[in-house]
């Protein structure tokens, strides 16, 4: 008796997108498009995997590669018959199929070498996919990592954002008369005064850390850092902003909320028509904001 070869294994949820482009006619043949990414997660791609990518697109697609905005490949009209091997041809370069439909969306992160960011979010990012990617949920369902309170990776406008933040602590004996360098060093207007000696409102400073990098004396200093969490953004037709829930938590107190609110919205979503549930942020909205939806 032969032995059975090793099969490749599909993500139940969100692997392809069945698209039948209108320019393209394929008598009795469906056109998909096949959606990939790192596997184990990365916001990187080497020139190798870049490579084969644009081999898999020439031999099966139509020699056509998409970038999306969540750092997904994604290679158009690609035969139905055909979409066996070039899935396995991506697998071996370390590319895995999902990111799509009713689930867990492909993580996303700022790169680690930016120069503003307060902290890394590539290693947690990288274990929030591998604990939550590709899980069905009632609608897609997105988490962004943002190293700084900049933002470049929309934290505010997923269902749940995490925003690396800073500690602060003030020695104002440290500070020296006319050096405005943290002023100057500052992104936001009025956060950070000298005269009558150095004060940082705690209601307009964002924790991004730069004063702290700037000031050449040691007056303003990182005590530690965390992350920002805001639940119930979502982009679209109708845009929310996310809610603060916490305003500084550990790893693993992120790896904690983001499993409660997973939890409960699975709980509380309904429909919304007869074919789509509500998404996170409009069952925030109905039970009556996001103390009620963490409670209920």
């Amino acid at each position: 008796m032969a032995e059975e070869g090793f099969k490749l294994e599909l993500p139940k949820v969100g692997i392809i997108k069945g698209v039948k482009p209108k320019d393209i006619e394929v008598v009795g043949e469906k056109i998909v498009n096949i959606r990939a990414r790192a596997k184990p997660y990365s916001n990187i791609y080497t020139a190798e995997q870049l490579e084969r990518v644009a081999e898999v697109a020439e031999k099966y697609g139509s020699g056509k590669v998409h970038l999306s905005p969540r750092h997904n490949l994604e290679i158009p009209e690609v035969r139905n018959s055909v979409l066996m091997q070039a899935l396995q041809e991506l697998f071996a370069a370390g590319l895995q199929a999902g990111g799509s439909g009713t689930s867990v969306r492909n993580i996303f992160t700022c790169a680690d070498y930016c120069p503003n960011r307060v902290r890394g979010v590539r290693e947690l990012g990288a274990i929030v996919s591998e604990l939550f990617g590709d899980m069905p949920l009632p609608n897609k369902f997105t988490i962004s990592f943002a190293a700084c309170p900049s933002g470049c990776s929309r934290p505010w406008n997923v269902d749940i954002g995490i925003i690396g933040v800073a500690e602060l602590v003030i020695e104002e004996e440290r500070c020296v008369d006319d050096c405005t360098a943290c002023i100057e060093a500052c992104p936001v207007e009025g956060a950070i005064s000298i005269e009558g000696g150095l004060k940082v409102s705690e209601e307009r400073c964002v924790r991004c850390a730069r004063c702290a990098w700037a000031c050449p004396e040691g007056a303003i200093k990182v005590k530690d850092t965390g992350f920002k969490v805001v639940v119930g953004g979502k982009e679209g037709r109708t845009v929310l902003f996310g809610e603060e829930y916490l305003s500084f938590a550990k790893d693993f107190e992120v790896i904690e909320v983001i499993d409660t609110v997973i939890r409960q919205y699975k709980k509380l979503a309904q429909k919304r028509d007869r074919k789509k549930y509500e998404r996170l942020g409009e069952v925030i909205q109905r039970v009556g904001g996001l103390k009620a939806f963490m409670s209920a």
